[in-house]
């Protein structure tokens, strides 16, 4: 090429990269912008850790003009605001990975060992190297923009026997809510909705504000959900608590083949499958497809029959939205949502990743870094296991949900529903059924899909929790006393750990008062 040639085709090349304007855009926090599944899974791998906000950086060719600061904000996310944790660091971490209620605990099961399982495993390969069929996205439910007042707590004076709703009202505005990010609270008493509050905001950094409607992800607080709408199968006859998995699943498979064939929906609903605890979760964190999991369930050896110890489980206790899908000739999504948010008027609620992010009012998930909550994108994965921790809902949506379990929507939830799921199962220790060495705390059981104990002089309460990576939800009720509460959090705090027990000793305290005073 004759040097005159050359040299004006490199001044060409340059002038062409310098009129390209390129832009730096961090993809770690404007996660809630992105309205695809393989957008969030972007963000998903750029999620900043409890320990420092990591924000991977690409390149990429500056866009058109944007014209409206809506869109602006997918492109620039606000400088996080600091809002004060109540732990060092440190404590911070270790709190959240005691946290027994999410969905992600760290598993205690690992892959088997032996040599009988441990050939097959290996002959299939690592998660990594697989090429996994991309299903397609479940669609995302019309989400409508609703708008709910806040229900003020009645005030009374000490002695009377609902002063403990504005007492813990009170509580939460103080103790709680200036060290979260935001925070929702639904209280009922005497089998009617008391308190109905939201506060602080939805992402830090914005001012868009937790108001009743805004939608959570409820993580494994979805696994009362499923087992309702199994209670409602069953009582409509088309299926049985003792159907077992296989007779449904004929593809499902399990290593000791006997104990196979005996596992039923209610071993799978009780957390009574006889599996290790957690069996194969860690896969689900590896983005491991559903199908995937479930298929590996062959290798892993039993460590008690069917119905003679308590596991709790994820991956086996999805398998009751399987069997849920094949009885009812739907998909399971679908049929919770004829059955159970239909009836009881549950508007925002939904299933799924798309769903989420197509709620006009969603809280943004946060993690702890340094001293501060920041947001972080929303991990998608445990939307893969729907019945174990799949569904997103607002506290108003809750407020309905908990006022069916109470009994009070006997035309959605008749107490033959009710009964089967709150009563006892499988017997557990506290420690199992993560209420510790509370002295008050006794006959610990696991019902289908709920954690069953006594509390003091009050028997039957019943419980659930929630963790999955920036959400923390709890909800306890007592059918018999006519008295529940849902707490819902986009952050991990630890503060959820004590809330339940905080709303029932309120509770006793202001029955005590009320004893006293008529004496």
């Amino acid at each position: 090429m004759p040097p005159l040639v050359a040299l004006l085709l490199a001044l060409a090349s340059a002038t062409t990269l310098a009129s390209t304007k390129r832009v730096t855009v961090p993809i770690a926090l404007p996660f809630q912008q992105h309205s695809s599944a393989s957008a969030s899974a972007v963000a998903t791998a750029a999620e900043p850790s409890a320990h420092g906000l990591q924000t991977t950086q690409f390149t990429q060719t500056a866009p058109a003009p944007i014209a409206s600061s809506a869109a602006a904000s997918s492109v620039a996310a606000p400088e996080p605001v600091p809002i004060p944790l109540t732990l060092p660091r440190a404590q911070v971490a270790a709190s959240q990975a005691q946290a027994s209620s999410r969905p992600a605990a760290p598993l205690a099961t690992k892959p088997p060992t032996s040599s009988a399982a441990a050939k097959p495993a290996s002959t299939t390969p690592a998660v990594a190297k697989t090429a996994q069929p991309k299903p397609a996205p479940e669609p995302a439910v019309n989400i409508p923009l609703v708008t709910t007042a806040p229900i003020k707590a009645p005030r009374y004076p000490s002695g009377h026997p609902e002063a403990f709703v504005a007492e813990f009202e009170d509580y939460v505005a103080k103790k709680i809510a200036p060290f979260v990010p935001g925070v929702a609270i639904v209280v009922v008493s005497g089998g009617q909705i008391k308190s109905l509050q939201g506060y602080g905001v939805r992402r830090a950094g914005t001012r868009e504000k937790v108001t009743p409607d805004t939608v959570f992800r409820l993580a494994s607080l979805s696994k009362p959900v499923a087992a309702t709408a199994a209670s409602v199968l069953v009582h409509e006859g088309g299926i049985s608590w003792d159907t077992t998995i296989t007779s449904v699943l004929p593809k499902v498979s399990f290593k000791n083949a006997k104990y196979g064939k005996q596992l039923t929906l209610r071993h799978a609903l009780s957390q009574s499958s006889g599996l290790p605890r957690h069996t194969y979760s860690h896969y689900i964190d590896q983005n491991m497809s559903y199908a995937d999991v479930v298929n590996r369930l062959r290798y892993v050896n039993f460590v008690c029959p069917p119905g003679k110890c308590y596991a709790y489980q994820n991956v086996t206790y999805s398998l009751a939205g399987d069997m849920i899908k094949q009885k009812s000739g739907m998909s399971f999504e679908s049929y919770v949502g004829k059955k159970i948010f239909e009836p009881l008027g549950m508007r925002s609620a939904s299933y799924g990743l798309n769903s989420y992010n197509a709620s006009p009012n969603r809280a943004a998930p946060h993690i702890a870094n340094g001293n501060r909550w920041v947001p972080t994108a929303v991990v998608a994965n445990w939307y893969k296991v729907a019945p174990a921790a799949g569904v997103n809902a607002s506290i108003v949506d809750m407020s309905k949900f908990l006022l069916g379990q109470v009994g009070r929507r006997q035309d959605a939830l008749p107490l033959a529903v009710l009964k089967p799921i709150q009563s006892r199962v499988t017997k557990n220790t506290p420690e199992q059924n993560y209420y510790g060495v509370r002295k008050a705390v006794g006959n610990t059981a696991y019902g289908l899909g709920w954690r069953v104990f006594d509390y003091g002089r009050n028997k039957n309460f019943v419980h659930h929790g929630g963790h999955v990576k920036g959400f923390r939800t709890e909800m306890v009720f007592n059918r018999e006393l006519q008295i529940g509460m849902v707490f819902l959090s986009n952050s991990e705090t630890r503060l959820a750990r004590d809330v339940i027990f905080k709303f029932l000793d309120m509770h006793e305290r202001a029955q005590q008062a009320a004893r006293a005073k008529k004496q």
